[in-house]
């Protein structure tokens, strides 16, 4: 369904560029701004279509360029999908975690951030998350996360440790969807993928003793995550909470025992080029 969209204003505000020169914003972000605008607000919705592309000319008043030009700008933060040459209206996304994590996780890596850094904090967040869950009543979310425990015994007893890596970080990223909090979906969201990356490129290049011991926190892992399981299971919100917190200060231990923990990431997740810890 069609959503109209009000006519973009006549005057542009301005700002102050670089050197203080006044600097009038592009007519076409002024355009892409009030589309992203009425998303955010909900005037126009999950699956709604845009006026196909005169109409929107007449209702904005701006050239062929500048829309189309607008509308890219809107495609590439995902939040339309243009049909062909935007001519037969685009189709609306809006805003999803996975996209604001890509941008999330673009900045973490321009900036050097560790795989110790990104672990602290899950360990600041993680543990509270674990209670709220704990003291629910209704317990179906747990069937998922014994899937993902089975998971990572299936790959220990077929000694496939990137595997059981990929469903631990899987169990951690289940934990935060049935938190069902957005805020906290988004922050987490950007950290998601970091660390299975991270220590899966260290059982390869890590050097014998790093990779043993890799292999050790692994099974610990495991057995922690049936541990939590079990306390959530049977309702002890407290002692959930507190066990979660002494399995999170043992891994910063180990990451910085190992020194892994120093490395950065990088946008794929896999820590910085360079020397590997030996």
């Amino acid at each position: 369904m069609a959503t109209s969209i009000s006519r973009a204003p006549k005057k542009q505000s301005l700002s102050l560029g670089p050197g203080g020169y006044i600097r009038a914003p592009k007519l076409s972000h002024v355009v892409a701004e009030r589309l992203r605008a009425q998303i955010a607000a909900g005037i126009l919705k999950l699956g709604d279509t845009l006026p196909a592309e005169r109409d929107l000319l007449s209702q904005l008043g701006v050239s062929r360029p500048t829309l189309r030009e607008a509308l890219r700008v809107l495609e590439s933060e995902g939040l339309i999908r243009l049909g062909r040459g935007a001519r037969s209206g685009a189709m609306v996304l809006g805003p999803s975690i996975d996209t604001a994590a890509r941008y999330g996780a673009l900045y973490l890596a321009c900036h050097g951030t560790t795989l110790g850094e990104i672990h602290q904090v899950r360990m600041l967040l993680e543990p509270p998350l674990v209670s709220l869950l704990a003291a629910r009543e209704k317990k179906d979310f747990l069937r998922s996360l014994e899937r993902y425990v089975n998971a990572q015994r299936a790959a220990l007893n077929a000694e496939d440790y990137a595997a059981a890596i990929t469903a631990i970080d899987e169990f951690h990223g289940q934990m935060l969807e049935f938190s069902e909090n957005r805020a906290l979906s988004l922050l987490m969201g950007m950290l998601q993928g970091f660390p299975a990356a991270g220590y899966s490129k260290f059982l390869l290049t890590g050097g014998e003793s790093v990779t043993k011991a890799l292999k050790q926190r692994t099974v610990k892992s495991t057995e922690s995550h049936e541990q939590l399981v079990n306390l959530m299971i049977v309702g002890k919100p407290a002692q959930a909470e507190a066990f979660w917190r002494r399995y999170m200060e043992e891994t910063a231990d180990f990451l910085a025992r190992t020194r892994i923990g120093k490395f950065r990431v990088e946008l794929q997740g896999w820590p910085q080029r360079g020397s590997t810890p030996g």
